[in-house]
This record gives C-alpha cells, structure tokens and sequence, in this order.
C-alpha cells in the first residue's frame, strides 16, 4: 500500500503501453507503475465509455470467429445477427457491472476496498459543492 493520497497517486499516473492495456482488458495486472492510471482508469468521467471499449475488444475475437465459422456453413445473415446480438448482450452485462468491475481492478493493483465509490462520491461532491450547499440551505430553513 502506497502513503500517497489519491490526487498524489493520479499525478504519478504512468499509461500502460498497448500490450499492457491488452492484457489488463483481459484481466491481467499492470506494474505498480501503472496503478494511478488504473484508479483514474475506473473512476474517470468517461470509465462508462472505457468499459463499453473493453468489452467490445474482449467479446471481439470470439464473436469474429463463431461468425466465420457460421456462415461458412451457410448461416451467415443468422451468424450476423447472433453475433451482433451477443455481442451487445456482452457489453450491457459489462456496464451493468461496471463498480463491481472496477472495484476487482482495482484491489487487484492494490487499493483498498470501496475506493471506487469514495473517489466516485468526492468527484461529485467537488463538481455539484454549489448544488449541495443551496439544498442544505433551503432544506435547513425549511425544517426551523
């Protein structure tokens, strides 16, 4: 674990080169030298966007090769279909497990649990503080 604190950490942030980020899409470790760019990786304004990305590359290679097989078998509109159905398929399941996702990443790289929501609640927090100060002041007056 790492004394840094998580604004630390995200400057320190080292990419993966492009082999890296292939086997870290597959579920593999990256060096600890990527580790703030796995956190600002699952916590960033577009992880909805970078996990739809990853999915598609995993459910890519599969779904080229059912499809080649099918419709050299003669299905290939059927084969076309299926595989784009599954393929979707994939990538809903993916986003609708995206905090999941992200939290196994990130223990994985060695973060302690439930970082993804905190990072998650602290960026909210800091771009709606005006928001939430004029509902606390409303909601304090109306309950007086």
């Amino acid at each position: 674990m790492s004394s840094l604190s998580p604004r630390r950490i995200l400057k320190v942030m080292v990419r993966p080169t492009a082999l890296q980020w292939l086997r870290y899409t597959y579920g593999g470790k990256l060096r600890p030298i990527n580790r703030g760019w796995v956190l600002r990786d699952v916590t960033c304004r577009t992880r909805w966007l970078r996990q739809a990305v990853r999915a598609v590359v995993q459910v890519a290679p599969p779904a080229a090769v059912v499809s080649i097989v099918l419709s050299r078998m003669g299905f290939s509109l059927v084969a076309l279909g299926g595989v784009a159905c599954g393929a979707l398929l994939a990538v809903l399941y993916s986003l609708a497990y995206i905090d999941q996702s992200a939290e196994r990443r990130l223990v994985k790289h060695g973060y302690e649990p439930e970082r993804v929501k905190l990072m998650l609640h602290e960026r909210y927090e800091r771009e709606h503080a005006d928001e939430i100060a004029r509902y606390m002041k409303m909601y304090r007056q109306a309950a007086e």
